[in-house]
């Protein structure tokens, strides 16, 4: 059955709505505020969203969501049939993404066309073609490599939307957040009230790959010109993959910071709601893109993102308070996860450049945003 663009779920006093969450950390936060609009479309339905386990700590306390349902490795097709929705809303663009809800016997199925799975919707929302990627092929210094481009830029978050906005719901873009229940890691955060100091973060990481990374050598630099003229403690942060990044900028950073105290090399060691917690203590996080950038701005904690190989029009920080520093070099953004040349968009970013740009963010973060 085809459906119309005003859809069904409006003819159900009460619809049951899987929503099946993405699967990595920055596009379920862009993607949350398509799930508070499908709220307001729908204030009276059961909303279940489907995502990975590692990821349900930022939607359990979603008070848009009646449940969050996690999975690992693959969701379970028969428990979702015996609860009957009436709608599945299909964020991820995978095939298989597609597929669970086709055996889950959802009558409603609806998403973007994405890969190889037209059949197994009922209503495909059509994508702009001016933001379907394209390859085309780019010489740099007689170096001829082929990138991604996309003829025209929106931010992903936009994207969730229109998915809601072929519901009929509104479009209009809100702020995403994130929910903590109060006292959750209470041993974790004890040190932060320890010291009146305000805490600035930095994330050196990028799972995506080196191309997305700024040099630990700068990033320290940058820490060490800051601290000069700042009163701040500093936590490191970073996944399982990032130790060695965190090690070697804390390592820089104590040829000159002696206070044991005033560093905090968190890297690897905190589970993704101790990082959000941690993160909301933060006046400002310093980091490339990648999800802790993502998990900071749903947080309400302004960050200084660099980009480098991706774009800030696509996937930047939302928060208004928020600033990219990014080099307009002639081959960014490339989306490659690593650089087949120079790595000129990062390595053209200067320390003095970002020392100002936290200096300018801190400032404005401390008129607009109140202690933790």
């Amino acid at each position: 059955m085809t459906l119309s663009r005003k859809y069904a779920i409006a003819s159900k006093h009460a619809p049951r709505i899987l929503v099946r969450a993405t699967n990595w950390v920055g596009d379920s936060v862009m993607s949350m505020p398509a799930v508070q609009r499908l709220r307001e479309l729908e204030p009276n339905a059961h909303i279940a969203l489907l995502c990975p386990a590692k990821l349900r700590d930022i939607w359990r306390h979603n008070p848009f969501l009646s449940e969050a349902i996690a999975f690992d490795p693959l969701p379970d097709v028969g428990y979702l049939r015996k609860q009957r929705y009436d709608v599945a809303v299909i964020f991820p663009n995978s095939f298989r993404s597609a597929w669970e809800a086709w055996r889950a016997r959802i009558p409603c199925r609806v998403g973007f066309e994405g890969h190889w799975r037209k059949r197994l919707l009922t209503d495909v929302v059509l994508e702009p073609e001016s933001e379907q990627p394209r390859e085309k092929q780019i010489t740099v210094n007689t170096t001829t490599f082929p990138v991604k481009y996309y003829p025209s830029l929106r931010h992903q978050s936009q994207r969730y939307l229109d998915i809601i906005s072929y519901l009929g719901g509104n479009r209009e873009f809100v702020q995403p957040r994130i929910w903590l229940a109060p006292g959750e890691v209470p041993e974790l955060t004890k040190f932060v009230r320890d010291d009146s100091r305000l805490f600035i973060g930095i994330n050196a990481g990028a799972e995506y790959g080196p191309a997305k990374r700024w040099m630990p050598a700068r990033f320290a630099e940058t820490a060490l010109r800051v601290a000069e003229e700042i009163p701040c403690r500093w936590l490191l942060f970073g996944g399982a993959g990032d130790t060695a990044l965190a090690a070697e900028i804390e390592s820089r950073m104590r040829e000159k910071i002696k206070d044991p105290d005033e560093i905090v090399n968190l890297a690897g060691r905190t589970s993704l709601m101790e990082l959000c917690q941690l993160l909301k203590v933060c006046r400002l996080l310093l980091t490339n893109d990648t999800g802790p950038m993502h998990l900071a701005d749903a947080m309400g904690t302004p960050v200084v993102a660099l980009f480098g190989s991706t774009s800030a029009e696509l996937t930047g920080p939302m928060l208004p308070l928020s600033r990219v520093v990014h080099e307009p070099v002639e081959c960014s953004p490339c989306f490659l996860r690593e650089c087949p040349i120079d790595f000129r968009c990062m390595e053209r970013i200067t320390v003095d450049r970002v020392v100002r740009t936290v200096f300018e963010a801190w400032e404005t973060a401390g008129k607009a945003r109140p202690r933790p």
